[in-house]
This record gives C-alpha cells, sequence and structure tokens, in this order.
C-alpha cells in the first residue's frame, strides 16, 4: 500500500462521513425542531414531549460531527491524524456535557 492509496481512503472516508451526517442532521434535525414546536404549542402532547427530549442528545452531536467534517483538510497532511484526534475528542466532551445537563441537572417546572 503506498501514500497515494492511503490518502484516497482518507478523502473517501471524509467524503462519506460528510454526506452521512449530513443526511442524520437534516432527518434529526427536523424531527426535533417540529416536535419542539408541535410540544411548545400543547400539540400531541406525550409523543411530542417524549421525541423533543430524546432528539436533544443526537440532534446535538450529529451537529457537532458534521461541523467537524466540513473542514478542509488535505489528505496528505502530516496532521490529519491529529485532527481526527481532537475531533474525536470535541465529539465527546460534547456528548459528555449534554449527558451532564440532561442528568445531573434539575429541569424547571414553569
Amino acid at each position: 500500500m503506498n501514500i497515494g492509496e492511503n490518502t484516497t481512503v482518507s478523502t473517501d472516508t471524509f467524503k462519506t462521513l460528510r454526506q452521512v451526517s449530513l443526511v442524520f442532521f437534516f432527518i434529526i434535525g427536523t424531527s426535533h425542531i417540529l416536535s419542539s414546536l408541535l410540544s411548545s404549542n400543547g400539540l400531541l402532547l406525550p409523543i411530542s414531549n417524549i421525541i423533543s427530549r430524546v432528539l436533544d442528545i443526537p440532534f446535538a452531536i450529529i451537529g457537532t460531527i458534521f461541523a467537524l467534517s466540513q473542514a478542509k483538510i488535505p489528505s496528505d497532511s502530516p496532521r490529519l491524524r491529529l485532527y481526527y484526534a481532537l475531533m474525536i475528542i470535541i465529539s465527546l466532551l460534547v456528548l459528555g456535557l449534554l449527558l451532564y445537563i440532561n442528568l445531573f441537572l434539575p429541569d424547571k417546572v414553569v
């Protein structure tokens, strides 16, 4: 395996990650926003409330992955592995922060 083959795999990986994360970003984002709007207007309350609460963490995570995958890193860059590591660390930090907020901070009852 020479360097040319490795850069093709890396470029294909980023391209696939961008496409998949874009599809999930639109699907999860649309579902989350619609369920939040329905919930705030009091329509389909049990179902829209559950969907709104369940989709907040996946929407934030896929949004983070989508945003980080948009970086234009040359495939022959020596810092490509560092970028992969930073992408994973940032995604895990966002996930940890959202889990902390959802699990350990009390909900305010209006």
